[in-house]
């Protein structure tokens, strides 16, 4: 296993007081300390989630509560938001959101992002789910109904179908194997179709080296493609799929080699590393261009910067884009202490 020294200045860094989630999560996982209970209950007043649940409705909802999946200022966002920043469950704020939430979810266990359909999509879902289970819900009838709909998804279609896949050459989404795979990471407790769905998932990624998953002939799809109706889409695509050949994931999505935090229903290269490494998993030969591009998107002080900004806006900011972030500093030190013999050294 190879090494990486960064300054203690960087660990320093992650311990101040102004992030208390951050600080927590580095003291339990890089230092394999527990967190006192005073410092637990300081996680809510990180600025970001003393604003998002400030600006909660009295029934739970954020903006528009016919309109949760709007980005980004929807009660979906949120709710997910609020887990990344590892809130504290422990407030009645939550339990509201979360009923509020719970309000959408359809009975096979769904989330839709328009509430007139009749189907979710499952990165949303599992978005979702992992976030009921992050603030205490992991064993309510609903959130079991949905992990058992995302589990047999999994299964049943070797991957993520999703039913708005024509604006991709490939038959499945491989972006959402993230988000499933932090659901089943969030879980305490995993039965055997969890583990198969898990191995699905990391079969994928392995794979795809983590970073390749766009097909050699998407340049040539996406120009077949354009302008045309439906109809001859769903043609043009069945016809191209045909092609082995193009099949082949020889290209590297670039959006994947700019970090960001949070993340909506993309992910990228650290994301999934992270993920990875939470879930323990085993070091494959295949993650290690993953893994030294984590390095290599370091800041030489011994920072990892945010590189991404959703399009439309935040309800609340988090971390400025072009700024040294806490949240991914953190997930990548965490990375390369599993996969890279991390050290930090004055």
């Amino acid at each position: 296993m190879e090494t990486l020294d960064l300054p203690q200045t960087t660990l320093e860094w992650l311990l101040d007081d102004d992030n208390p989630p951050v600080r927590n999560l580095t003291k339990k996982h890089l230092l394999n300390q527990n967190p006192t209970d005073s410092e637990i209950q300081q996680i809510n007043d990180y600025p970001p989630i003393k604003k998002i649940l400030s600006l909660m409705n009295p029934n739970g909802s954020w903006s528009d509560p016919t309109k949760p999946y709007r980005k980004y200022v929807g009660s979906y966002w949120q709710f997910i938001f609020l887990c990344d920043l590892n809130a504290n469950p422990m407030t009645d704020y939550i339990s509201k959101a979360a009923e509020h939430i719970f309000s959408y979810q359809l009975p096979n266990g769904d989330f839709p992002h328009e509430l007139r359909l009749k189907k979710g999509i499952i990165c949303l879902t599992a978005n979702l789910l992992r976030s009921l289970i992050h603030f205490g819900y992991e064993e309510d009838p609903r959130v079991q109904n949905g992990i058992k709909l995302v589990t047999r998804h999994i299964i049943d279609n070797q991957g993520v179908f999703c039913f708005d896949q024509l604006g991709s050459l490939l038959p499945d989404c491989q972006m959402a194997l993230t988000k499933v795979l932090a659901m089943y990471v969030c879980m305490t407790r995993q039965n055997l179709q969890n583990q198969t769905a898990i191995e699905i998932i990391e079969k994928k990624i392995v794979e795809n080296r983590v970073l390749y998953y766009v097909p050699k002939g998407s340049t040539e799809y996406q120009k077949a493609i354009k302008g045309k109706k439906v109809t001859e889409v769903r043609q043009i695509k069945a016809q191209m799929q045909k092609q082995s050949e193009k099949l082949k994931k020889t290209e590297i999505k670039s959006s994947w080699k700019r970090f960001g935090f949070p993340h909506s229903y993309t992910s990228d290269t650290l994301e999934t590393m992270y993920w990875l490494a939470m879930n323990n998993s085993q070091y494959h030969e295949e993650f290690k261009e993953a893994l030294e591009l984590v390095i290599k998107r370091m800041d030489p002080s011994g920072y990892w910067i945010n590189e991404n900004k959703f399009r439309n806006p935040m309800l609340v900011e988090i971390e400025p884009k072009k700024t040294p972030s806490k949240w991914l500093t953190f997930r990548a030190c965490y990375i390369l202490r599993k996969y890279w013999n991390l050290r930090f050294q004055d």
